[in-house]
């Protein structure tokens, strides 16, 4: 387990250094100082230890640093890079339909079967619930139910007597 790391980048110090200076974002800032203590010679543990990341986090740092770059430090904010997908409103609109016609209870894993056989689309459990919340629908979920429970200790809660020992 080699603990100094070879950058292919070659960036120079000076221009790490100008970049860290004008950078509003901390968390490029960290990845900068990291790539600037490999750049020092200093080993994975130390630098690890100076900025209190986890070493593999150095490694992933410099890893990320020799494939993309100055642009691969920059603050990656995650999500699908082709943005969410648009789903046709329709789609909910008639599964409120179907489900005030019907009544009963709907669970979003029941609400979501609907779709695809309906309507031919995987709409992930996310976004129903989404969607559920933003109409005039309310959510319940399954709540623990305490089936060893003593039965005399809770009518005598539920009537706000002192507890049965």
């Amino acid at each position: 387990m080699a603990n100094i790391i070879k950058l292919k980048n070659s960036d120079s110090v000076i221009t790490l250094k100008e970049i860290y200076k004008k950078s509003k974002d901390e968390s490029q800032k960290t990845r900068l100082r990291v790539i600037l203590g490999i750049k020092a010679g200093r080993l994975r543990k130390e630098i690890a230890e100076s900025l209190n990341l986890n070493i593999d986090t150095i490694t992933n740092i410099a890893k990320r640093y020799n494939e993309k770059g100055i642009e691969g430090l920059k603050e990656n904010l995650g999500g699908r890079p082709e943005g969410n997908p648009k789903w046709d409103k329709n789609i909910f609109t008639d599964l409120f339909m179907t489900i005030d016609k019907q009544k009963g209870y709907w669970s979003i894993p029941i609400m979501i079967e609907w779709i695809k056989k309906n309507k031919k689309e995987d709409i992930p459990y996310n976004t129903v619930w989404y969607h559920l919340q933003n109409s005039s629908y309310s959510y319940k979920s399954a709540r623990p139910h305490p089936y060893l429970g003593n039965k005399e200790k809770q009518d005598s809660f539920k009537k706000g007597g002192s507890l049965v020992r």
